[in-house]
């Protein structure tokens, strides 16, 4: 079914706010335990990381970093580490900065429906900054794993849920390691003007491998300017158009369905089985 472009407006500070409250409901029945986990720091960020056997043996067919939604914290994420973690992956659930076991100080205070209102500005630079925040840290995340040997070279990707898709986009910017990114109800594109907002920078995500998912009535996100940079980024993929994918789900909001959140978990898991396996596309590529 095709979707129509909406127009992009930045959600509204109560809209916003409530994005937490309304997520916890959504995914209370998604949040299982894998098969194993071991809770940990990752260069100083929490961390949880979800295996089949060992972690040492899990890294050896990649290593998947997971990121949450705003308000959120790294459990929130178990549906898709378990997934990942039984098809072999090592997936490394971190808390976004200012959240989970991090949580800021007065958090509520900062990001309440009355000062997004009132000073709509000042309050969405703080939102953002976790994000810019979060996507910094990936190098040093990435650097603490691989000296555990638990990274590989090629074999590092990252997804992540709304806030945590954002940071996928600027992750890949971050640190070319990063070889395949899966992010779900996310965008590249910041709220307020920034030069380093990834949808300012399609020459540079090649020749990361980007599955992006959408929901066609996001009321957070809408997919209007992220179908427009996945066609920004296609120029960029001429040879190798495998590498991108943009996929809209009709009909849904934000929240998706039970049903659409197990297809965005498959559709993740299918791509790092296809873009982190050390013989496969990714490996064979050219350049």
């Amino acid at each position: 079914q095709a979707a129509t472009t909406r127009p992009h407006h930045p959600p509204t500070g109560r809209t916003r706010y409530s994005v937490a409250r309304r997520r916890a409901r959504c995914f209370a029945g998604l949040m299982t335990s894998p098969a194993a986990q071991q809770t940990s720091s990752v260069a100083g960020a929490p961390a949880t990381l979800s295996y089949r056997d060992a972690p040492e043996l899990a890294a050896e067919h990649g290593t998947v970093l997971l990121y949450h939604g705003f308000g959120g914290s790294r459990e929130r994420v178990g549906y898709y580490a378990q997934a990942l973690a039984e098809a072999g992956f090592l997936a490394v659930s971190v808390d976004a900065v200012g959240h989970g076991d991090r949580r800021l100080p007065g958090f509520e205070a900062i990001f309440n429906d009355e000062r997004w209102d009132r000073e709509f500005e000042a309050t969405e630079t703080d939102f953002l900054r976790l994000i810019d925040d979060t996507a910094a840290e990936v190098p040093s995340i990435i650097e603490d794993l691989a000296a555990r040997g638990l990274a590989r070279d090629g074999l590092v990707g990252i997804g992540g849920r709304s806030l945590g898709a954002n940071v996928c986009y600027a992750a890949v910017l971050a640190d070319a390691r990063v070889v395949a990114a899966a992010p779900v109800v996310g965008s590249p594109e910041w709220t307020l003007p920034s030069a380093h907002s990834p949808h300012h920078h399609p020459d540079r995500f090649f020749p990361a491998a980007v599955l992006t998912q959408a929901a066609e009535l996001d009321e957070h996100c809408p997919p209007g300017p992220i179908r427009t940079f996945h066609a920004r980024l296609a120029p960029f993929y001429e040879r190798e158009p495998d590498r991108i994918e943009y996929v809209e789900y009709p009909g849904v909001g934000h929240f998706l369905t039970p049903q659409i959140n197990d297809q965005t978990c498959r559709r993740m898991v299918a791509w790092f089985r296809r873009w982190l396996a050390p013989t496969g596309p990714r490996h064979q590529a050219g350049g």
